[in-house]
This record gives structure tokens, C-alpha cells and sequence, in this order.
């Protein structure tokens, strides 16, 4: 397997943290109970999944080695709660020690001064930058301002059941490479006497923007604000995706956890979606494979996710020097092999690359051959969680349930238009 260093590589988990009870100031403390010297750590987080269970056994072996008395103690709850209770928290002094978010929240944290600068995190830990990815890290910098240590990084790849391909008698060992191929599959491997599905199409904004950019769309230009979503070439990928939708290959009103828990039950043949669910299909069983994002006529692309952990504003130092040997920890090639090995999370340490079980690992190989596609969905960027939420969210809902794509395109381009000219 040989890996190199991607441009556009990061990764898309909307990915934060939940109140720990007893532990929810922001400031390390102590213990009374046992040693003075125990400094307890709360850590919010929305890892649900196997990969939840994963992060809580890393942590509580860190709890259990390190030298300096450190605890972590870890809460998860879902992603709104979180969203809608860290503000109050910073405002008031009882935000966690540090939270695990989405790559994503980073700009929009910052614009509302909710973080701590950590430039000095490299520097203090004696970690080597250099040692990581360079366009992985980049997407924790706002400027030139550190304000999150990667965690992890990742794509989107298209999961496929092998079972329902023979089955549809298509060939289990060749998935679609292009648009037109998916489409055909899709097709094939929906039955609507026997509830199966062929195609995963979610409404969520990260699961459908790959399509556009197949083609030779997008959205908005990052670099000038410029609006590019009102295009020809837009409302024809839209409207493929529409008449796809209407063919019945995919369930009406789908979000994208539904669609991991349909093609897991075996009633969807093929999605889009990030590592996560290796494990989960993996435990069930199930025959399935992974390749890269199908290719429409302009190339094949798939959206870039991720997270880092971050420190809220308002932590004193001996809390930040705290978590900062947590997260030096983190880096470490052990902990990125077990993460990665358990979880199917590409690699994206240099020195790891050069490990023998990393190279010989077939998933690994998988995930990071689709790796080499991936391209910034607006992360980091001053309007994305606007534009996500207020602009193409709302119209591919309408889109993929029949209404007038051109009139949806011009009306969400119009709400773009509003958005950034703020």
C-alpha cells in the first residue's frame, strides 16, 4: 500500500460532546477522595456508535497508565444537545475540559470567540507537526491560529452488499465506477415486492454534493464568495438524482443514519458513508465491500469529514496542560494504529504508514485507496454551517420529493445569495 500526502484530504462526522455529571467545570481538578495530585478531565462527545466503545476503551486505558494523574471522564450524548447546551456552559463557567467535534464547528466556534487559542500545543508537547498530514491538521487552523488537535479524519466511500449483487446478478466483485453504472445497479437491485432498495439517497447536505461536483458543479466559491449554485449543470445532476429517487430505488424521506441502519439490515444495496459503519457490518457479518465514489462525467470526488479535539474558552492552564498530554497521547502511533484497525479510519501519521500490519490491512487498503478523492465541503469556511442547514438541506428535501428543481435551485441560491452578503 503506498500512501502519499493529499491536498484536500480530511475528513465528516458532525462529531461533539456531552455533559459529564459531577465533572462539568472547565478547570482541572482534584479529587479530594484519593490522591491530591488526581486531576480530573471531562470530555464531551456523540461517538454512538462501536466507534464510541472503541474512544471509551482507549480512554479509560490512558486513565489507567499515564504517569501524571490524569483522569478523562467521558459523556456521550447527540449532536443538537450538545450544539444547544456548549454556549451556555462557556457563558457561565461549566463548559467541559475539552469537547470531540466536527471539523466543521471550528470557524464558527472561533467567530464566536467560544475557543482557546492552542498554537503553542506543537511546541509544549515536543509533537511533531510534521509527522501528520498536512492538509488533515490544516483544517484545525483558523488563520494561522491553532484551535484543534485532529482526532481523526475521513471520506465518504460507497458500501455495496455483495449478497444482494449476485442475488440481482450483478457481479459482486465489480461495484459502479460512474454515474451511469450506479444508476444501472441501482435499478437492479431495488424490488419493491421484496421491500429491497438499491440506492441510499439521504437528504443531508454531505451525501448528495459529490454528484454535483461529478459533473463539474458546486455551490459557492470559498475564496470569493461567489454563488455557483443556480447553474445548468447543477439542476441537471439534481434532477437525475430526482427521476433516480422517483424510480423507487431509494425510501422516501431518508436521513443518512437511516440509511446506514437499512443497508446494515440488508434492505438497501448500496450507500454512502464513512468509516463508521465497518465495524457494525464486520459484527453482522454481512458480505459487503467498499470502493470509491463513482465518477460522473467530470471526475469522481467524495466529501472530506472529520474532528479534533478542541478546548473551550475559559480553561485555566493547569486544565489546558492537562489535556494537552491527552491529546499528545492521542497522536501516538499506537493509539492511531488501534483506532484505525478497530474503526477502518484511514492513517494518516507518516510514521504509521510504515507499519507492516498497516500495510498488510485489506479494509485499510480499501479506505484509503477511495482516500485519494476527497475535497473540502466548505469546512472551515465562515457560511458552511448556514448554507448547509439553511440552503441545500431544505432543497434537496423538496427536490427528492418531487418538487420543481429548477424553481428549487433558484430559490435556495436566492437564500445563498442573502447568506453571504451579510
Amino acid at each position: 500500500m503506498k500512501f502519499k500526502k493529499i491536498g484536500s484530504i480530511l475528513l465528516a462526522s458532525a462529531m461533539v460532546c456531552s455533559l459529564f455529571a459531577g465533572c462539568s467545570k472547565q478547570e482541572a481538578k482534584k479529587d479530594e477522595s484519593k490522591n491530591t495530585d488526581e486531576t480530573k478531565l471531562s470530555l464531551w462527545t456523540v461517538f454512538t456508535g462501536s466507534d464510541g466503545d472503541v474512544l471509551k476503551e482507549i480512554i479509560k486505558d490512558y486513565n489507567e497508565t499515564n504517569k501524571d494523574g490524569i483522569t478523562v471522564e467521558v459523556d456521550i450524548m447527540d449532536n443538537d444537545t450538545l450544539q444547544s447546551k456548549l454556549p451556555a456552559a462557556i457563558s457561565t463557567g461549566t463548559a467541559p475540559s475539552f469537547v470531540l467535534v466536527g471539523i466543521e464547528y471550528i470557524q464558527e466556534y472561533v467567530n464566536n470567540d467560544s475557543l482557546e487559542d492552542i498554537s503553542d500545543f506543537w511546541d509544549t508537547t515536543g509533537t511533531n507537526e510534521d509527522n501528520y498530514y498536512e492538509n488533515v491538521v490544516a483544517k484545525s487552523y483558523v488563520g494561522d491560529k491553532l484551535y484543534g488537535v485532529p482526532m481523526q479524519y475521513n471520506l465518504q466511500y460507497l458500501y455495496y452488499n455483495k449478497d444482494m449483487f449476485s442475488d440481482a446478478g450483478l457481479n459482486p466483485d465489480a461495484p459502479p465506477s460512474t454515474f451511469a453504472e450506479l444508476e444501472e445497479c441501482a435499478k437492479a437491485l431495488t424490488s419493491a415486492d421484496e421491500g429491497k432498495y438499491g440506492l441510499a439517497i439521504p437528504s443531508d447536505f454531505g451525501y448528495y454534493v459529490q454528484y454535483l461536483w461529478g459533473n463539474g458543479g458546486d455551490v459557492i466559491n470559498t475564496a470569493t464568495n461567489e454563488n455557483l449554485l443556480n447553474s445548468d449543470t447543477n439542476v441537471e445532476t439534481l434532477t437525475w438524482l430526482q427521476e433516480l429517487k422517483k424510480a423507487g430505488v431509494s425510501p422516501d424521506g431518508l436521513t443518512s443514519a437511516e440509511a446506514d441502519t437499512m443497508f446494515q439490515s440488508g434492505q438497501i444495496g448500496m450507500c454512502l458513508a464513512g468509516p463508521w459503519n465497518i465495524n457494525v457490518l464486520n459484527d453482522l457479518g454481512m458480505n459487503y465491500g467498499i470502493a470509491a465514489m463513482p465518477s460522473g462525467s467530470e471526475g469522481a470526488y467524495s466529501a472530506e469529514g472529520g474532528c479534533s479535539y478542541m478546548i473551550p474558552k475559559g480553561a485555566d492552564d493547569a486544565s489546558k496542560k492537562a489535556v494537552y498530554k491527552f491529546m499528545s497521547y492521542w497522536l501516538t502511533d499506537d493509539v492511531l494504529k488501534e483506532w484505525s484497525v478497530r474503526n477502518g479510519f484511514p492513517v494518516w501519521s507518516y510514521s504509521l504508514l510504515e507499519d507492516e500490519d498497516i500495510k498488510s490491512n485489506e479494509i485499510l487498503n480499501s479506505v484509503s485507496e477511495a482516500s485519494s478523492i476527497g475535497r473540502d465541503w466548505h469546512l472551515g469556511y465562515e457560511y458552511g454551517t448556514q448554507i448547509d442547514n439553511d440552503v441545500m438541506k431544505p432543497m434537496m428535501e423538496n427536490i427528492l420529493m418531487g418538487a420543481d428543481v429548477k424553481t428549487e435551485v433558484q430559490d435556495a441560491a436566492g437564500r445563498l445569495d442573502e447568506i453571504v452578503s451579510k
